[in-house]
């Protein structure tokens, strides 16, 4: 039996799986195509490259415009927060600071002015200054307290009014003379005492005053201490001229003569008529009364009248000669003048009168200038008068008489003899008889020391 044999033909090897197609524009058909797309590819990244290179580059304006196109409602919303935090600041701290320290850094220098009384409660008062800004404004009618710093609490004495006007750069602020109403006496006299007394003095005000920057209104505070020039008690007070009216006058005076009285300040001080007692020491010898005493500043001569009281003098020689002993070694006399009423329009001005009262002013006069004006007097008032005078003083006309009309009639005869080109040497006739006047005198002096 024959055996079959059955032989399993061989399994063929494997087909490898085909490559993958890489996916193309063109549908992907073999390997053509793959090669086809590679080259679209480098020809597409070639054009694109080209077309970057042509693209034009953003301006920096416009790269930010179109940043704030992008996000302008933020840029909005952070603007309208950052105004609702920036503006109340602005006008209620920055510019108030502004306008603040501007008005903190003016003097205010008082470079003149004016002051006179009215009544005893009023006076006129205007005052010329300065501010300095630094950027244009404008200031509103501003009402200024006038004070005395030291004082507390707060009381002011008068206040003043300076108009509004524009301010811009150095700016002369002129305040002219307004009637001005006395707030506290007490507190003027205390001033006014410095005034009269100190080289300077410092005048307190105190206001708020409204300022405009533009539109913008803002209020600020004034509370400073102007210096100004004081008085210094009338230094230099002195008689220029004196002399004896004999018989006196209706209104009994016998005595008229020119006083200076230096204003060392900025202000002119009208205090009408001033009248002052005369003494020597202690003792009374007379009254004087200055007219229209508007002192502008520097010195101002002006007129008087008055009483010298010849039988005080003779009473009370002793004394007077002993207030002098002093003043006679320089070669003067020093009179000394107390105010003790002033009067504007017949209204006596108290807080004046107490100034002047406490603080008494020296006239010093040559011995031979005072002789020669008191000389002059009697001489020019004729011989009656000078009997009338001192011969009731000293209680003997018939001895006075005598000597005065011996001096006349020698005089007489002198003067007809002498010419005008030639000057007389003293007479010694001439000093015998003012020798006889003196020791009349003091006859009656030691017999009413008896």
């Amino acid at each position: 039996m024959a055996t079959t044999t059955t032989t399993t033909p061989p399994r063929p090897p494997p087909v490898p799986p085909p490559p993958p197609q890489v996916s193309t524009v063109s549908g992907g058909r073999g390997g053509a195509n793959a090669f086809g797309d590679a080259n679209s590819d480098n020809a597409s990244s070639i054009d694109d490259h080209v077309g970057e290179k042509l693209a034009p580059t953003l301006s920096k304006r416009q790269k930010v415009r179109a940043h704030c196109g992008r996000f302008w409602l933020w840029y909005l919303i952070g603007t309208i927060i950052f105004l609702a935090i920036f503006l109340p600041i602005l006008f209620k701290l920055i510019i108030p600071a502004i306008v603040q320290a501007i008005i903190n850094g003016q003097g205010l220098p008082i470079q003149g002015g004016y002051v006179q009384v009215d009544t005893a409660t009023q006076l006129y008062l205007g005052i010329n200054t300065s501010l300095n800004t630094p950027l244009p404004a404008r200031i509103d009618n501003t009402t200024l307290d006038l004070f005395n710093r030291k004082t507390q609490p707060f009381t002011p004495f008068a206040n003043i009014t300076i108009a509004g006007q524009k301010l811009k750069g150095d700016t002369k602020i002129i305040v002219p003379p307004q009637l001005v109403s006395v707030l506290n006496e007490s507190e003027l006299i205390s001033w006014f005492d410095k005034v009269f007394s100190q080289d300077k003095v410092d005048l307190s005000v105190r206001g708020r005053p409204s300022v405009f920057l533009g539109a913008i209104e803002q209020t600020a505070n004034i509370n400073k201490d102007i210096t100004l020039p004081g008085l210094r008690k009338f230094a230099g007070f002195g008689i220029d001229d004196l002399r004896i009216v004999l018989p006196p006058d209706k209104n009994g005076n016998n005595l008229r003569g020119t006083v200076n009285i230096p204003n060392w300040g900025v202000l002119v001080l009208n205090f009408g008529n001033i009248t002052f007692n005369i003494t020597s020491g202690k003792t009374q010898i007379g009254q004087i009364t200055v007219y229209e005493t508007n002192l502008k500043p520097g010195n101002n001569s002006l007129s008087f009248d008055g009483k010298l009281d010849l039988n005080a003098i003779i009473q009370n020689l002793g004394p007077v000669l002993q207030s002098q002993t002093e003043a006679l070694n320089r070669g003067q006399v020093d009179l000394n003048a107390t105010g003790v009423a002033v009067v504007m329009n017949g209204t006596r001005i108290t807080f004046i009168e107490t100034v002047l009262s406490g603080h008494p002013l020296t006239a010093s006069v040559s011995v031979i200038t005072l002789l020669s004006d008191v000389i002059n007097g009697f001489v020019g008032g004729g011989s009656a008068s000078i009997v009338n005078v001192l011969g009731d003083v000293v209680g003997n006309s018939t001895f006075l008489q005598h000597v005065i009309g011996h001096y006349n009639a020698t005089q007489v005869a002198k003067n007809q003899t002498q010419s005008s080109f030639t000057k007389r040497a003293p007479d010694p006739k001439d000093a015998l008889m003012w020798n006889m006047l003196k020791m009349g005198l003091r006859m009656k002096l030691n017999q009413a020391g008896r």
